[in-house]
């Protein structure tokens, strides 16, 4: 009768350490209770995933929203930081005030989002060829006047070529104005310089400062 006595003892044991092995897995796997508040499972809790926030781009206007830009939006983008309002100092050569004319800077580097808008910008006036009946109806927009040929004009993508029906009196064209229109990226070289950019102005005003 020993050996079935053995035998039912050792199943026994057998099954009462297998128990103790599971209830110690268990106790292993759930959380501590905190302190004062009865345990309970927490209820299973689903996968979630954070995701970094997107901007949306900025909507480009519609072709015939008229934008009042200024003379640093004509840059593109990755220029646009180190734009200076500015006119540049005086360049002399050897010669000083007797030397030749600064050069102008020509750059193809231009904001190609500005194509077929409706623009209002405001600038100076150089105009190109002398006036018909005592208006000037052709001349470059320009971000500054220079106090003599020495100080370089502004460079390509800071001109604007402006043709105007209505024109400006002749000797109104020392003022400031704004100007309005649709602007076209495309280069106009004249005598006097070279632009980026050219416009049909459908409305000249002088600038109020």
């Amino acid at each position: 009768m020993r050996a079935p006595m053995s035998r039912s003892f050792s199943f026994a044991c057998a099954l009462s350490w297998a128990l103790l092995c599971v209830a110690t897995i268990v106790s292993a796997a759930t959380p501590p209770a905190a302190s004062g508040t009865p345990s309970t499972a927490a209820a299973p809790q689903k996968n979630t995933v954070t995701r970094a926030k997107t901007v949306a781009p900025k909507p480009k206007p519609k072709t015939n929203e008229l934008q009042e830009i200024d003379w640093r939006d004509l840059l593109p983008e990755n220029e646009r930081k180190k734009y200076n309002p500015n006119a540049p100092a005086p360049v002399h050569g050897p010669l000083g005030e007797g030397g030749p004319p600064a050069v102008q800077v020509v750059t193809t580097a231009v904001n190609q989002d500005l194509d077929q808008a409706l623009v209002k910008l405001p600038g100076f006036i150089v105009p190109i060829g002398a006036p018909k009946n005592g208006t000037v109806r052709e001349f470059y927009l320009v971000p500054y006047i220079g106090e003599d040929i020495h100080v370089p004009p502004p460079p390509s993508n800071q001109m604007v070529y402006v043709r105007s029906a209505s024109g400006i009196a002749a000797e109104a064209v020392h003022e400031a104005y704004w100007v309005t229109g649709k602007m076209h990226v495309e280069t106009r070289t004249t005598p006097l310089g070279t632009s980026a950019y050219s416009l049909v102005a459908n409305k000249v005003e002088q600038y109020q400062y």
